[in-house]
């Protein structure tokens, strides 16, 4: 039995599972902010175009994230990637309401100079995820995406977005979605100049993870700038479940980040959040899931903010990924919230999703069994990623 589905081009499988996975434990209860709730408010907003104006892109001074570190041309990344030359580079951005920030992120090349290679892979991590998500140090050859992507030839840039990681930390009373994609879109913008890493690349493929996948509609209402999108994690449809109630305990999903042990004493800022110790289990299928890996999540763990979760839900015609008009790969595990009720197949995604997407998007969507919402981190990894890679390279050369 395969571990993954696709429908309309890809001969990659051929199994769904309806099975839904009760966790054991204390969860978080109706009166706080839940696992399923949390996910539901972030699919369900329509992110606004944003409109940004000379007077609000001021000249104000960078908020150095507590990660910050000086300039490098290596990263962490280049001891595990050796086939690859790989920097650490804060790129420097200007947004609104915020004004001069930098965008970290870590840029790895193949070492064999193929064409492929002049393609980038820009991931882009959902809410309380940095970089590592993309880049587990956990068995990279078997969690990394970046590993498997740079086997198949393709350069990555791996970022920490605005307000996460050791990317800029805004005022979180400053710091809007809308501001996060005018500084993802600057980033497109200089890797296609050849401003990061000094080559210039002629595709560029958004690869993004919940958050990091809803913000991929916004950037191309607004930019149509990227060649094809994956997104994974990320629908217009959520399950109203949630995990099964142990105790009766009521622990809320999330807490401010200045009142967790990892940030205590590097973020003093209320508006910063974090999930609250041992919720990043739910994030999984833990029957097919490595221990080792959520405990690398958790001790990995990042922030979000109240901007994560605002906006206004839109009817499928005025959805900002209607503006999509470049193939689009969408990516969700069985037993994660953004698949379908029921049976949740391929199928039953297409049949879901489409009015929300153009037909010039030429939809596709990938369902993988016994994997919940953090998709790519399961024991199937490593054939999830062949199967987006395999899809990439058949709509950008």
């Amino acid at each position: 039995m395969h571990d993954v589905l696709i429908v309309g081009g890809g001969p990659v499988g051929l199994s769904c599972r309806a099975r839904r996975s009760t966790a054991e434990g204390c969860s978080p209860s109706r009166k706080t902010r839940t696992f399923a709730v949390s996910l539901t408010m972030i699919v369900a907003t329509g992110l606004a175009t944003p409109t940004i104006t000379n007077t609000q892109a001021d000249a104000s001074a960078e908020v150095r994230s507590p990660y910050a570190t000086s300039e490098s041309n290596t990263s962490g990344a280049q001891g595990e990637h050796r086939d690859a030359r790989c920097y650490g580079v804060r790129v420097p951005v200007s947004v609104a309401r915020v004004g001069k920030a930098h965008v970290y992120g870590e840029l790895c090349q193949p070492r064999r100079g193929d064409k492929t290679s002049r393609i980038v892979q820009l991931l882009v991590p959902g809410s309380t995820y940095n970089h590592s998500y993309f880049d587990m140090p956990v068995r990279r050859s078997h969690y990394s995406y970046v590993a498997r992507a740079l086997d198949a030839g393709h350069s990555t840039f791996n970022i920490d977005r605005l307000a996460t990681g050791r990317s800029t930390l805004p005022p979180s009373s400053l710091y809007t979605l809308d501001a996060g994609v005018q500084a993802i879109h600057q980033v497109i913008t200089k890797l296609r100049a050849g401003d990061i890493g000094h080559r210039r690349f002629t595709r560029v493929v958004w690869v993004g993870h919940s958050l990091g996948s809803s913000m991929a509609w916004a950037e191309a209402q607004q930019y149509q700038d990227v060649d094809a999108f994956v997104l994974t994690g990320m629908s217009h449809v959520v399950r109203q479940e949630r995990p099964s109630t142990g105790h009766g305990e009521e622990i809320p999903f999330e807490i401010k980040a200045k009142d967790d042990p990892k940030f205590r004493g590097t973020v003093s800022d209320p508006g910063y959040l974090t999930t609250n110790a041992g919720m990043r289990r739910f994030f999984y299928h833990e029957p097919n899931a490595d221990p080792a890996v959520i405990e690398a999540d958790e001790r990995l763990k990042d922030l979000s903010t109240a901007a994560d979760s605002t906006g206004p839900t839109l009817p499928p015609e005025q959805s900002p990924s209607r503006s999509i008009k470049v193939p689009t790969l969408i990516v969700v595990g069985d037993q994660d919230p953004y698949c379908t009720t029921g049976v949740c197949t391929p199928e039953s995604m297409l049949a879901h999703e489409r009015s929300y997407y153009s037909d010039t998007a030429d939809l596709k969507a990938i369902v993988v069994s016994d994997s919940g919402h953090s998709v790519q981190l399961h024991k199937n990894a490593p054939r999830t990623n062949a199967a987006i890679l395999q899809w990439i390279a058949t709509v950008v050369s």
